[in-house]
């Protein structure tokens, strides 16, 4: 189960390999993608920049037609308003220049010629009259925007006052301006002056304030500003294609070196563990697995493993052929220790009962009972020789203790209890512990008549066990002549299970920490 508490790192070494491969490449290769995107974006601004920059040519040409527009309307209005002031007969001679003024201007400007009072004298067609409300002063001109009616007014007196010419550019004439070649899709172009505005060319379609780009510029020679507007044009085609292509090559070329490390490596790797595992699982022998796409790196990797578990399943072989030898010899060793222990012993009890003396089977029987002790320890050896775990303490004290009451002398009834726990000891602690009991038992039958002995055997933390034996017999021997002797032994018995033997104040228990496994 993953911790909550588990680090970025952690998580992160938890990945598949695969996975971080895939990212590791896709990062190694994204600064390439990056650049590649920021190349197409700017070339995609730059089209748009260049469009931009057409609108503005496009402001500066309409600026300077609208000026020439007005310049030679101007030009025209002041040579008609000249004739006609020279003229004796003005009301004559009015329409028919005018007319000819009009005919000579591509633009088809409309004329009209006024009094001193404003009335008209004469105009040519399409004339819309009442739309100059101020006459300039004499020998002044004023050019003015009429946006309710989408005209530019230009009206000039003469030196002495007495006419007024005025002529009007309407919002066809000034549509003549160049047409851009790549705004041909929607565009405006607005004339303003002040607070007043006329459309020249209007929006052909509908559009929103947002998408808009506009470009300004003043006409020479006037107060009129000529504002050209266009849409701004959405990527293109083969603008979003030269955008998203380093995107999706940067993809690709992450995904395919994925494909290469996953099937040249990860895979057969993969695989080359799974057969690794089964053979250590005992499953199955070795066998190299089948390798459709690999790194020679790999293969050679399979072959070496092929060729160690060959041996090791040679060594194998020749220790289990050894381990099988040495578990023969050792039961054998054991079974002739056994039997050589089962004669000693024999002989003995023979040469106790043959004794002329008593001090001479009593000394018989006390090398028996220790021979015997012996015996039991390695008998019970002898029975888990195929376990390593040790002897149980509790069967080897048993089998003692039923020894040690059948083999007391005729003057002494021995009663032992048992409190044993079930711990296992090695043979090294089981020897020395038999004879420490078999010692401190004979040590307690010295007091003759009836004995009753404690034995036991408690388990304590650390991996120890108290062994204590508790008999008021105990007391009593020691003040015999013989117990410094076995007092020695007692000492070297503790001094072999690498502890103290404690003895209480009364001296009637003794008490040893033995090792346990």
């Amino acid at each position: 189960m993953t911790s909550r508490t588990d680090s970025p790192q952690k998580r992160l070494r938890r990945l598949p390999t695969s996975i971080k491969t895939l990212v590791l490449l896709g990062l190694a290769l994204l600064p390439l993608g990056a650049v590649a995107v920021f190349s197409s974006i700017n070339a995609a601004n730059g089209a748009r920049d260049s469009r931009f920059a057409e609108v503005k040519l496009l402001a500066e040409v309409g600026a300077r037609h609208l000026s020439t527009a007005i310049s030679h309307t101007e030009f025209s209005l002041r040579s008609t308003l000249t004739t006609l002031s020279r003229s004796e007969n003005i009301e004559r001679q009015c329409q028919d220049t005018l007319d000819a003024a009009v005919a000579v201007d591509t633009r088809k400007p409309t004329f009209a010629l006024l009094d001193r009072q404003g009335q008209q004298i004469c105009a040519t067609d399409g004339f819309m009259s009442g739309l100059i409300e101020d006459l300039p002063d004499n020998g002044t001109a004023k050019v003015t925007l009429d946006a309710d009616h989408g005209l530019i007014l230009l009206a000039e007196t003469s030196a002495d006052g007495s006419l007024t010419g005025v002529a009007e550019l309407t919002r066809e004439s000034l549509a003549l301006l160049p047409r851009p070649s790549m705004l041909d899709r929607n565009f405006q172009i607005a004339l303003s002056h002040d607070d007043d505005m006329i459309l020249v060319r209007p929006w052909s379609q509908t559009v929103s304030g947002d998408a808009i780009v506009s470009a300004a510029q003043p006409v020479d020679g006037s107060t009129f500003l000529l504002t050209a507007s266009f849409v701004r044009a959405p990527l293109t085609s083969a603008e979003l294609f030269g955008i998203v292509l380093p995107i999706l090559m940067w993809g690709i070329a992450a995904f395919l070196g994925w494909i290469a490390v996953v099937q040249l490596l990860i895979r057969p790797l993969k695989q080359l563990r799974r057969a690794v595992v089964r053979h250590a699982e005992g499953e199955t022998d070795f066998e190299i697995p089948t390798f459709r796409i690999s790194a020679i790196e790999i293969q050679q990797l399979a072959q070496a493993f092929e060729k160690a578990f060959d041996t090791l399943r040679s060594h194998e072989e020749q220790l289990a052929i050894g381990l099988k030898e040495q578990t023969r010899l050792t039961r054998e060793v054991h079974h002739r220790v056994k039997n050589n222990l089962q004669i000693i012993a024999s002989l003995l009890s023979l040469h106790a009962r043959a004794a002329k003396s008593e001090d001479s089977a009593a000394a018989y029987a006390s090398i028996q009972r220790r021979v015997d002790a012996l015996a039991i320890v390695q008998r019970n050896l002898f029975s888990e020789l195929d376990t390593d775990n040790g002897l149980l303490i509790r069967p080897v004290i048993a089998e003692l203790a039923s020894g040690l009451q059948q083999s007391a002398p005729p003057n002494v009834e021995v009663a032992i209890t048992l409190d044993v726990d079930p711990i296992r000891v090695s043979q090294d602690i089981a020897a020395p512990a038999a004879f420490l009991i078999t010692e401190l038992v004979e040590l307690a039958m010295l007091s003759g008549g009836r004995l009753e002995i404690a034995l036991s055997v408690q388990a304590l933390p650390d991996q120890c066990a108290r062994l204590s034996v508790r008999s008021a017999a105990l007391a009593r021997a020691s003040e015999r002549s013989s117990f410094p002797r076995y007092r020695r032994v007692l000492t070297g018995m503790a001094r072999q299970l690498q502890a103290s033997l404690d003895e209480d104040e009364s001296g009637t228990i003794y008490a040893i920490l033995i090792p346990i496994l």
